[in-house]
């Protein structure tokens, strides 16, 4: 059981601290915090030396105490449907760039599609003190957001609008997109055009739905039951349809 306690102490034991860092590098805590934070004040050869107490020892800084003095952790939380997801690969990737030129962490999690899942993450990301919001989301009632907002909490919905609250938001044309494709195929002569989308509850799939209705109303066309399939985007339902 001793063994078992003094291995997991190497492994697993304290950070070093500033305290540790000045006392290998023979300075007091003002001159360390002067270094860590890059403020002048510090002699070259005094910087020196705690860089190398600092690198000998493998200290990190808290940022912790910073976070408290200044109300902000210089961190973003986005929340997708499902990181797995071609549409949301991408989406993470360039608002990670983003994030980063800023000097910001992007800290990221799956809603699962999951109208009860996505408020629960969506706060548990606020109790963290993210700075801004970045949200696709699973419900259509928002509300629960209005406290964390009226915190100072910037919040943007991306490709599905929010509801019941005043944010900005970031959306695609989903009807036009869907008409102008539908339109294009019956320009090129084709008449029986069939329309396989998500589940219905999702805006994006509703929009799209009455964009391919009215490309093919304009047309004249009448929608036979059997062209028009909704549903979970899993292949095998895709496929099959």
């Amino acid at each position: 059981m001793d063994r078992t306690a003094r291995h997991s102490e190497t492994r697993y034991g304290n950070r070093p601290t500033m305290k540790d860092v000045a006392a290998r590098a023979g300075v007091g805590l003002k001159t360390v915090s002067r270094v860590v934070n890059s403020e002048p004040g510090v002699t070259p050869d005094t910087e020196r030396r705690v860089q190398e107490a600092i690198d000998a020892l493998g200290f990190r800084r808290n940022d912790s105490a910073r976070v408290l003095r200044k109300g902000r952790t210089a961190s973003i939380g986005l929340v997708l449907e499902d990181l797995a997801d071609p549409f949301y690969g991408p989406l993470s990737r360039a608002v990670e760039e983003v994030a980063r030129a800023h000097g910001a962490l992007l800290i990221n999690g799956s809603s699962a599609e999951d109208p009860e899942r996505e408020p629960e993450l969506v706060l548990a990301l606020c109790a963290r003190r993210v700075d801004g919001l970045i949200v696709i989301p699973a419900g259509d009632d928002h509300r629960y957001l209005e406290p964390e907002i009226k915190a100072g909490i910037a919040t943007v919905f991306v490709d599905r609008p929010a509801g019941h609250v005043d944010v900005d938001m970031v959306l695609s044309d989903s009807f036009g997109g869907a008409r102008e494709g539908v339109a294009h195929l019956i320009a090129h002569g084709h008449r029986r055009i069939g329309f396989i989308g998500d589940q219905p509850r999702i805006h994006t799939a509703t929009e799209r739905l009455r964009g391919y209705h009215a490309a093919m109303r304009d047309a004249g066309i009448t929608v036979e039951d059997g062209w028009v399939s909704l549903g979970s985007t899993e292949p095998e339902r895709v496929r099959a349809a």
